[in-house]
């Protein structure tokens, strides 16, 4: 008499099978989703830079609107209220009220926690409400990572050309403005 096989099941080999293609699907699925994790934390540190270089920017386009004059790639030579410690001046901005002059320079980073090279401002201290507060000064990081920043004279009206450029591992960020 012979045992009628479809009522038996799987065969020791079929089910094999289905489990190699079944962890086969699960591994390229968690390949894909790892990429995916990997793209959005590359983009969100995209974000962030973009963020804090957009800030940075704000900030030199306030001290620029304060200004009763300013001078690009200003004397290294020169004295300044606060010391360069080897960074270059980029800008040096002489405020409309007379107070102290608000240098920012590039160079490298005052310790270990910046990432050199930095962008520093060196100026009147803020008050709480973020305005400059008369007779603080002080000197400080506005952006770290810096690969380039750069300041330029408009050829014809009285406006500066501001470009940052920061780079964190292998991803660069550019931003730029007109002030």
């Amino acid at each position: 008499m012979r045992a009628d096989r479809s009522s038996a099941g799987f065969t020791l080999v079929e089910l094999l099978l289905a489990a190699a293609l079944g962890l086969l699907l699960c591994g390229v699925m968690g390949q894909l989703l790892l990429g995916e994790l990997r793209q959005g934390g590359f983009l969100a540190q995209a974000m962030l830079m973009k963020g804090v270089q957009r800030r940075t920017l704000a900030l030199v386009k306030a001290d620029l609107r304060q200004a009763a004059s300013w001078q690009v790639d200003p004397n290294p030579l020169q004295q300044w209220a606060c010391g360069l410690s080897g960074r270059r001046p980029l800008l040096a901005i002489q405020p409309r009220n007379g107070s102290e002059l608000v240098l920012y320079s590039i160079g490298s980073a005052p310790s270990a926690i910046w990432q050199s090279p930095v962008l520093m401002r060196c100026g009147p201290a803020f008050d709480l409400d973020g305005r400059p507060s008369a007779g603080a000064y002080q000197n400080r990081v506005v952006l770290d990572g810096v690969d380039h920043a750069g300041i330029a004279d408009h050829p014809h009206l009285p406006l500066l050309l501001l470009e940052l450029q920061q780079r964190r591992g292998d991803q660069s960020t550019r931003s730029e403005a007109v002030g």
